[in-house]
């Protein structure tokens, strides 16, 4: 019992820092959902929030190289400008999207969208490209602050720069700003609140780590250890564009995506606290591994029971229509969405568990091969689902549970034959 307490102490902090983060861009639908034409609202954020997601993701495994490689004074140097390096390329790239007109043209290739709504997608993209850097620099200080066990404080910091990024949402709605400064101001406020809190708990509550034996990492092993996760990470973040580009073909596009941002988004609380699951092994080791399995299948049960609970009882009601607003058509495909996706804790958990090994192998590319895989799943399944005419508000995320279940399947057997090549 012990070990599921030392695991349970581990894990929880970083499981709230997902939930808290996702929490806050419920506020923000909810927000939305309560601006005059609040279909065309939420698609519109939908649009350009998923080039930002896409790119922010490619920086979601660099915690975990900050836990493996920044393990001194000089490595934690170079591993700082290696992030900040990072950050300032991908979060150009996202302003070109915006400012430029090629970015635009790309822009309205990829989801087939023109005119106002075109404009519109552009406008967040120029205001929020700075929150990618600023989300980056927050991953190296988390990281480093997980590698000394202060999960707690990565929990804090997510805590002050959600709750910052609500008060200035519900603040920009009671003031009647358009609904683009009320939805930039808080996603800038709470990316920029959580930085300056891990900076904050990082220079009073970071120990330095001093290893024997410890080789330096050159840029190159950065480079070589980042880019299949950092792949990896974008194949996470280009799930849904994907989705959203073969839907915006479709009749109800506008109604169809902005179900599908609510759903996901809503369903994402569990995901990301799931997803978690990679870093036990990095950090807890290979140890008992049969308990940590447990552990892992104890906290997916319970993820799907709550997550059942607010699907197939009265709380749906009090949540999506009382509390998010959503009126009757849009509630209705959002419960369909969420019905779907319900399937997916179960596989994502194993996935995850399977993640975690190949971390600890420093076997990245496997990560990056499965995550191809269901990159070209989302591709052939949309494609076909739209060629017949059945890509709708239950189709759509019935094709990320069948991504998912095939990258499942590659990573397990990736993960098995890298355990063969280590013993």
């Amino acid at each position: 019992m012990h070990l599921y307490r030392r695991y349970w102490a581990f894990y929880w902090p970083l499981a709230l820092t997902a939930c808290f983060l996702l929490l806050g861009l419920q506020v923000f639908n909810a927000v939305l959902a309560r601006y005059p034409n609040a279909e065309r609202e939420l698609a519109v954020f939908a649009y350009a929030i998923s080039f930002i997601h896409f790119l922010e993701v490619a920086m979601a495994f660099m915690p975990q190289m900050v836990m493996v490689y920044a393990r001194s004074r000089k490595a934690r140097r170079r591993v700082l400008r290696f992030c900040l390096s990072t950050g300032v390329l991908f979060s150009g790239f996202a302003c070109f999207l915006g400012v430029t007109a090629l970015g635009r043209q790309w822009i309205a290739a990829a989801y087939g969208i023109e005119g106002d709504i075109l404009a519109e997608v552009s406008r967040y993209l120029v205001y929020l490209f700075p929150t990618i850097l600023l989300r980056t620099l927050f991953h190296y200080f988390a990281g480093l602050l997980t590698q000394n066990n202060q999960t707690r404080w990565v929990s804090v910091c997510a805590f002050v720069g959600v709750g910052l990024g609500v008060v200035v949402c519900l603040y920009g709605y009671q003031e009647a700003w358009p609904a683009y400064l009320t939805l930039v101001s808080a996603q800038l406020s709470a990316s920029a609140g959580m930085l300056v809190c891990a900076m904050l708990a990082y220079s009073q509550f970071y120990v330095p780590v001093q290893e024997q034996n410890f080789i330096e990492p050159r840029y190159l092993d950065l480079f070589r250890y980042f880019w299949p996760v950092s792949f990896t990470g974008m194949t996470f973040g280009l799930g849904r564009p994907l989705i959203y580009a073969f839907v915006s073909r479709t009749p109800d596009a506008l109604i169809t995506i902005a179900a599908l941002r609510v759903g996901l988004d809503f369903f994402m609380i569990s995901q990301m606290a799931l997803n978690q699951f990679r870093s036990l092994l990095p950090s807890l080791g290979l140890e008992n591994l049969r308990e940590k399995r447990r552990f892992i299948a104890l906290v997916t049960v319970v993820f799907s029971l709550a997550m059942a609970s607010l699907i197939f009882t009265p709380l749906d009601q009090v949540v999506f229509k009382q509390w998010l607003g959503l009126s009757d058509t849009l509630y209705f495909h959002v419960k369909q969405t969420l019905m779907v996706v319900l399937l997916t804790p179960a596989i994502l958990a194993v996935r995850n568990y399977y993640h975690g090994l190949l971390l600890v192998y420093k076997q990245t590319k496997g990560i990056a091969v499965g995550s191809a895989f269901r990159i070209t799943s989302v591709l052939l399944c949309c494609w076909l689902f739209l060629m017949l005419g059945w890509l709708n508000s239950w189709t759509a995320p019935l094709v990320m549970v069948l991504s998912f279940s095939i990258e499942t399947l590659v990573v397990v057997f990736i993960t098995q034959r890298a355990a063969k090549a280590t013993q």
